[in-house]
C-alpha cells in the first residue's frame, strides 16, 4: 500500500458530496451505517493509506472480539 497517495482536497470533497446518495442507496437495501463507522470513514479520508487501513483493521478486530465475548 505504500504506493498509494493521500487524497487531494477536491477528491475528499467529492466523496463527501456523494455520501447522501450512498446512504440513500444503502437505505433502499435496508442497510444503515452506524455513527461509529461513519466516523471511522471520516478519519480514514485524511489519513495516509497505511494508517487508514490499520485503523479499519483495528476496528474490525475489536468488533469481532466484542461479539466473541
Amino acid at each position: 500500500m505504500s504506493g498509494r497517495r493521500r487524497l487531494a482536497d477536491a477528491e475528499v470533497e467529492d466523496i463527501r458530496r456523494r455520501r447522501p446518495a450512498m446512504r440513500a442507496s444503502l437505505a433502499g437495501e435496508g442497510l444503515y451505517l452506524p455513527d461509529e463507522v461513519e466516523a471511522l470513514f471520516d478519519q480514514a479520508e485524511r489519513s495516509p493509506p497505511d494508517e487508514a487501513a490499520a485503523r479499519i483493521i483495528e476496528f474490525r478486530r475489536a468488533k469481532r472480539l466484542a461479539k466473541a465475548l
